[in-house]
């Protein structure tokens, strides 16, 4: 979809316009079906998560950003009601054994949801001694989960300088994380924020 309709179709979304929900709901309903199919087999569940999510993203209307792709807020909304069911369905017996069968979920979150409290914290702090711009790239890829070619076209750039700054930023947060935190805090803000 060009960036202009993505622009109008949020835009009427955020003031809550039915007829640009339901544009939205025919256009997504099907893909996120199949997304959340992944993790979940009993279809009339993975019916009621696909609603949850577009229940979801019509309670939080107001805080879609205009200018950003509306399916990467619905591929996030899905991955949390996935992630609650699963955790649900962990505490019985029946669903551990199926749980165990399904693919990791990590490989479909984006790196940084995956962080919690003091780990937060410090992912933060190595993230705020970046330059704007290249802060502003790195929460682009890792936070909203867009692609270099996403980015470039959402900044007006090329994609090698998104290339270029993502590889500037990694490098620069991995080195506040070694000059400032001990090996155990490293390793895992490491792992989780570049996979290394």
């Amino acid at each position: 979809m060009p960036s202009k309709l993505i622009y109008q179709i949020n835009v009427r979304l955020r003031n809550g316009d039915h007829e640009a929900f339901l544009e939205i709901y025919e256009r997504h309903s099907a893909l996120l079906y199949n997304f959340v199919r992944k993790y979940i087999q009993d279809q009339d569940t993975v019916a009621d998560m696909v609603h949850d999510t577009f229940y979801n993203l019509w309670r939080s209307r107001e805080r879609v950003k205009a200018e950003y792709p509306i399916k990467n807020y619905l591929y996030r909304i899905a991955r949390n009601v996935v992630f609650k069911e699963l955790e649900k369905q962990v505490k019985t017996a029946d669903a551990l054994a199926n749980l165990q069968r399904q693919e990791t979920l990590r490989v479909a979150t984006t790196p940084v949801d995956h962080l919690g409290g003091a780990y937060r914290t410090l992912y933060e702090q190595a993230l705020a001694q970046l330059p704007p711009q290249r802060k502003r790239i790195f929460q682009l890829c890792r936070e909203e989960g867009l692609s270099h070619k996403e980015i470039a076209r959402f900044l007006e750039i090329s994609p090698n300088t998104v290339k270029e700054h993502m590889s500037l930023a990694m490098k620069s947060m991995k080195d506040y994380l070694a000059r400032e935190h001990d090996i155990v805090m490293r390793l895992i803000i490491l792992y989780v924020c570049f996979g290394t």
